[in-house]
């Protein structure tokens, strides 16, 4: 089975194919273990200086194949929150086990609003992340490592790395909750507050 055809299994299996709408379960909270086949909302708990919280999102709930995502006032839970909702689908490898880089999870990020996946064109400093086909090939990545960080009010921190260059993280633009603050690439460092992330 391809990797397409593995991801419209997990989909489906997941209620997206067919439409059904994925709600989310309990109160909010922090989880380094993506539920399979649930929801959940990607924060970052450390640019606050405003008390804001801010999440990844869709603007706008856009499906278009190239729209730019970024972070915003947190509402994954609202009843218009579909825009901040994310889907973590470990893909498998040829063997059938679930894909890892140095022993961190690999996963596809699925908007559940956009039905697309989070991914880059190009692996430089500030390149914009955008909702893009659920595949990986020659023009754009859209696969990313849960690489933990042991921070955080929790200790839950992740950063995601671009699988395969896994020099380059997520990262808030402005180092600061403004909303908009848009989601680019930086140089991995687990000291960068830009790129640290709990789900929610």
């Amino acid at each position: 089975m391809t990797m397409k055809k593995k991801l419209a299994a997990a989909l489906a299996a997941a209620g997206l194919a067919t439409g059904i709408s994925l709600a989310g379960t309990g109160t909010a909270r922090a989880d380094v273990n993506p539920p399979a086949g649930q929801w959940k909302g990607i924060a970052n708990l450390h640019l606050n200086g405003n008390g804001n919280l801010l999440c990844f999102e869709d603007p706008g709930g856009s499906t278009a194949n190239g729209a730019q995502s970024q972070l915003g006032h947190c509402h994954p839970y609202n009843s218009d929150g579909a825009l901040q909702r994310w889907l973590f689908i470990q893909p498998v490898d040829s063997n059938g086990q679930g894909m890892t880089e140095e022993g961190n999870k690999v996963y596809y990020l699925y908007n559940v609003a956009a039905q697309r996946c989070l991914g880059v064109t190009a692996t430089r400093v500030g390149q914009p992340l955008i909702l893009t086909d659920c595949v990986a090939n020659n023009t754009t990545v859209a696969l990313w490592e849960l690489r933990p960080t042991g921070g955080g009010p929790a200790l839950l921190d992740f950063q995601l790395a671009l699988w395969l260059f896994n020099d380059w993280c997520i990262a808030a633009n402005v180092a600061d909750d403004i909303v908009p603050n848009g989601l680019g690439l930086a140089g991995c460092n687990a000291n960068d507050a830009r790129q640290l992330w709990d789900l929610w």
